[in-house]
């Protein structure tokens, strides 16, 4: 029998995972960096936290890691990774947890404290300006690449 995010947290009240994937840097690196993920009552969950959720597309069902970036009048949260362009909307049945702790090797990845509420307040809260940000400097690496092709030929 295989193990779910969702039943390992029904069971033991938390989980703890590899990163996979590059939607959380800078914060969180793939397949180094362990997170700790505890069973969360939704309402309790407040903006620039880092939840687990479910989320269902083209793939099938996935288990996302992402930040609480808003809340909207009908009580659906975006939530949108670190390195991530655009939003997802999701409603409060789809939060599995909240990580609550984070370790890179055998070092704590700090969750807290000046550097970490200065990372929130200049790249994770102002989302609307990073996503154009983050576009714009995806857009100049495209362009990059090829004028590069080109001019090498």
């Amino acid at each position: 029998m295989t193990s779910t995010y969702e039943s390992e947290l029904e069971e033991s009240g938390k989980v703890i995972f590899t990163i996979n994937g590059v939607s959380m840097r800078p914060l969180f690196h793939a397949r180094t960096d362990a997170i700790l993920v505890k069973k969360c009552v939704p309402d309790e969950l407040k903006n620039l936290d880092i939840v687990l959720f479910k989320r269902f597309g083209p793939k099938g069902e996935q288990y996302v890691l992402h930040r609480i970036v808003d809340k909207t009048p009908d009580g659906l949260f975006v939530i949108a990774g670190d390195n991530c362009a655009d939003a997802d909307y999701v409603r409060t049945d789809d939060i599995l947890g909240v990580v609550v702790s984070a370790q890179r090797g055998d070092r704590p990845i700090k969750l807290e404290g000046f550097r970490y509420s200065w990372y929130l307040k200049t790249w994770c809260a102002p989302y609307k300006h990073r996503f154009k940000r983050l576009k714009f400097r995806w857009f100049i690496r495209r362009a990059a690449k090829k004028v590069l092709f080109f001019w090498r030929r």
